[in-house]
């Protein structure tokens, strides 16, 4: 992301089962969601950024980067953040 686009807030969530893991990247602002899986051993920092990097394309494939901070407030979906 360039210096004049506004830096995205993001929720990431790691769900475990056996020997693998499904990390999740959620923008807070609109609500996008994003995952991958991952081998229960891999580096946390690494998936992070990945997940991170894939949520960036989606939103910009959507649109969503060149919208200004305070209109995607507006465009926030309701719901339960865990």
């Amino acid at each position: 992301m360039s210096s004049d686009e506004t830096s995205l807030e993001i929720i990431f969530e790691t769900l475990r089962c056996g020997n693998a893991q499904k990390i999740s990247a959620i923008d807070v602002a609109t609500g996008v969601e994003v995952s991958i899986s991952a081998p229960l051993n891999a580096d946390e920092n690494y998936t992070r950024n990945i997940v991170a990097r894939k949520l960036e394309q989606k939103l910009g494939r959507e649109g969503h980067n060149n919208v200004n901070s305070a209109k995607r407030k507006k465009q926030r979906r309701r719901g339960l953040i865990v």
